[in-house]
């Protein structure tokens, strides 16, 4: 019989493990680049492109640790009237700009203008945001992704985001929800991971279908009326 004592600890040791995995990356590089400074003093051009890239890697580590922030505080959540369309046109927007990650083809449907939930607004949004993070992630530029909004009869609305990128293992896709896993890109592996506790916390789930080399669809299913 398995000491549940033992289980607990390696449960630590994998976490404290995969924490240090998405610190470490960005660290190392930061400090390679950091000693490039000093062996191309004599070099403006290439002091200034060490200096880029060392700029890049401290706001990916910044990025980082933000994400872990935002796992691991308890949410704090203002809930009011929020409009469908208003949240879709928002994302649209905003990847259509590159605002988060590299710039995205979003596409969506019309929506009901009179269609509304009763949620935190910036919540739902790291929601979406997250999930479509990943999107952008997998797949090839000019990353075409499409994210839709539907209703149901027993008062749920379900954001669908698919895209056709390059899908995930079964193995991976069993695991996608836990934080830091997997890793990508120097990534910390936590978007999937924050869109399910948001979601979870307004009484609604996340759901993944994926096949690889094929594309992902994810879906968050949130009550129209969530607890406040």
């Amino acid at each position: 019989m398995t000491d549940p004592k033992e289980e607990l600890s390696a449960d630590r040791e994998w976490l404290v493990n995969q924490i240090a995995h998405a610190l470490r990356n960005p660290i190392f590089a930061a400090t390679v680049q950091t000693e490039a400074l000093h062996l191309r003093a004599g070099d403006p051009a290439a002091v200034a492109k060490t200096a880029d890239s060392l700029h890049e890697q401290l706001l990916r580590l910044s990025v980082n640790i933000d994400e872990m922030l935002l796992f691991g505080r308890p949410i704090q959540a203002a809930f009011e009237e929020v409009s469908v369309a208003e949240i879709l046109g928002t994302l649209v927007s905003r990847y259509a700009n590159g605002d988060r990650v590299e710039a995205a083809e979003i596409g969506t449907d019309e929506v009901d203008p009179a269609l509304t939930g009763w949620w935190d607004r910036n919540a739902v949004i790291v929601i979406l945001e997250r999930i479509l993070d990943n999107a952008v992630q997998h797949t090839d530029e000019p990353h075409r992704i499409r994210i839709t909004a539907a209703t149901t009869d027993d008062g749920l609305v379900t954001f669908t985001v698919s895209d056709h990128g390059a899908g995930m293992p079964q193995e991976i896709l069993e695991q996608a929800l836990l934080p830091f896993y997997p890793q990508h890109s120097g990534r910390p592996g936590l978007g999937l991971a924050i869109a399910d506790k948001f979601a979870t916390f307004f009484g609604g789930r996340i759901e993944i279908e994926s096949t690889p080399d094929e594309g992902t669809t994810v879906r968050c299913v949130l009550p129209l009326r969530a607890n406040a």
